[in-house]
């Protein structure tokens, strides 16, 4: 079918927003290529002459989006290849496709899922990109507490033993860089990651090196007031049945029986909006 007779009822740029975003959502496995095709189409109705049908940042993130979720054999390679376009295109005179922070944290939660040699260090690279050119005057590309989480979740997707020793000290670095931010602090999320860290990372039968590192981390995630039964879950798959006990009490505990200051900023379900704040409204 020729796509301008299957597209013939779009007219503007928010309502192929929605179909690519229908797309990146729906599991299916054709939805990064499928969602690229559109952005193609766009690309080429806009080029043509037909201003409605613009891509815009939004529209670019949303086929970012779309290989991340896909963990499909190259999707990152894909993803961070579509910032790239952005970028010459923005330096071109293409103002409307500015890069911003999603952008980049997409293409962060892109390596984090591929699976790939040497993801966590190229999530680790985006994210110091990033730091450098808001430093130059670039605010649209201010990495927040969402970019430093999903550069240590890609330190604990780590699959390749040859990576292991980089991922555990990538995602603690990275940690000590999100809590010395002002206006930023690790959540529930980031101590599920970091303990995530700790249990596929550190060898299993150095029970004293994961006890300490849980430790560390439990206690901080006390003081902070986030712990939440994700962060149970993960604290049990880190330490000795013995240890767990030592540190909540019984093998059967759950947080709303944890002493309150314990668990008094912890939302319910465990995981913050990816984005927080405003940009829950925001499409771009």
């Amino acid at each position: 079918m020729h796509a301008r007779n299957e597209f013939g009822n779009i007219s503007d740029t928010i309502t192929f927003n929605a179909v690519i975003d229908a797309w990146a959502r729906s599991g299916d496995r054709r939805a990064p290529s499928r969602a690229e095709q559109i952005l193609d189409h766009m690309d080429e109705l806009y080029k043509s002459g037909n201003n409605d049908v613009q891509p815009d940042t939004y529209t670019y993130n949303t086929v970012i989006n779309a290989w991340a979720k896909s963990g499909e054999n190259g999707s990152a390679s894909r993803a961070e290849h579509i910032l790239a376009v952005m970028e010459r295109r923005c330096h071109g005179g293409d103002h409307h496709l500015k890069p911003n922070t999603r952008t980049h944290t997409s293409v962060i939660d892109a390596w984090a899922k591929s699976g790939e040699r040497g993801a966590a260090a190229r999530a680790e690279h985006i994210l110091n990109a990033m730091q450098s050119q808001y430093e130059e005057g670039n605010l649209d590309v201010k990495p927040n507490s969402h970019t430093y989480n999903a550069v240590m979740n890609a330190c604990a997707f780590t699959k390749h033993e040859e990576d292991r020793d980089e991922a555990l000290a990538i995602a603690f670095r990275v940690f000590e860089r999100l809590t010395s931010q002002k206006g930023m602090h690790p959540d529930a999320y980031t101590y599920t990651i970091l303990l995530s860290v700790c249990a596929n990372l550190l060898p299993k039968g150095e029970e004293e090196r994961r006890f300490s590192h849980a430790k560390v981390l439990f206690e901080k995630c006390c003081d902070a007031g986030y712990v939440n039964d994700y962060v149970l879950r993960k604290l049990r798959q880190t330490v000795t049945e013995r240890e767990y006990i030592y540190f909540v009490g019984s093998v059967e505990q759950s947080a709303d029986r944890l002493p309150r200051h314990w668990t008094r900023n912890a939302l319910k379900g465990g995981r913050e909006n990816q984005w927080g704040g405003n940009n829950k409204t925001k499409r771009k």
